[in-house]
């Protein structure tokens, strides 16, 4: 399980250290504490944070929104940042509200409202990453190289795609088997198929998808795949097809 990157950009030393105490108290990774802009600049693009918490005034300037904006500009708005301050006036808000924030807390907030704002912010950007594309096409495309992020307990947990071994229906959901963990995920199969590349997560079973990097034997007579880890998983006649053509079979 890998825990959500954060980067922090804050010019207060003390709110700056409480800001990074609370996340670690929730289970999150600080990678990084700028203090003024061309910081955050250097620490965003060498860190690729999940997620920003942006104090707005950095030296006294409205830094902050500058370095939203520029974010916004580049990235088509679709970033995930949770924006501070502790200016309660109207303006402030406006101008900050041009970025397209995830989320706005205005000092001093407690460590539940900071949860809280994660949480949201990380779910409207995954609910706004699936709602953009018009297609499983390209949906699966934007998932080959980036991640799920999955609520377990008071955490969100960010799970490698290409690290996912296989996904099995759990009732009316889903469970990722991810390493040594299985996360529950209130998506449909075919909803989680169509999110994921196409060709390396093949549906073998109504009630699992493989990944096929994780496949290591296939047993036709008994029906059965055989994972790196031991783990078997039944395949039926419906997908036998679709599995055997993305392996170079040799007779």
């Amino acid at each position: 399980m890998k825990k959500l990157q954060i980067l922090v950009i804050e010019d207060n030393e003390q709110d700056a250290a409480e800001i990074q105490r609370q996340l670690l108290n929730n289970g999150y990774h600080v990678c990084g504490v700028a203090t003024h802009l061309k910081q955050a600049f250097d620490l965003f693009e060498k860190l690729k944070p999940d997620l920003c918490v942006i104090d707005i005034f950095l030296d006294g300037k409205k830094d902050g929104i500058v370095f939203a904006q520029t974010i916004f500009n580049k990235n088509g708005g679709r970033y995930p940042f949770i924006f501070l301050t502790g200016a309660a006036d109207r303006g402030t808000f406006e101008s900050a509200r041009l970025t397209e924030p995830f989320s706005y807390l205005l000092k001093p907030f407690n460590e539940m409202e900071l949860q809280y704002a994660i949480e949201l912010a990380i779910e409207k950007f995954a609910k706004e990453e699936e709602n953009h594309f018009a297609t499983a096409e390209e949906a699966a495309s934007v998932f080959v190289n980036n991640v799920f992020f999955v609520k377990k307990g008071n955490i969100l947990a960010k799970v490698l795609i290409n690290d996912i071994k296989y996904i099995e229906v759990d009732g009316k959901y889903c469970k990722l088997a991810y390493g040594t963990d299985k996360f529950v995920v209130q998506k449909s199969m075919k909803q989680l198929h169509d999110q994921l590349p196409a060709g390396q997560f093949i549906r073998v079973h109504r009630n699992f998808i493989a990944n096929m990097n994780s496949i290591q034997k296939i047993n036709l007579e008994d029906h059965e795949i055989v994972l790196q880890d031991g783990k078997s998983l039944t395949f039926s006649r419906r997908y036998i097809d679709d599995l055997m053509h993305v392996f170079n079979v040799l007779k």
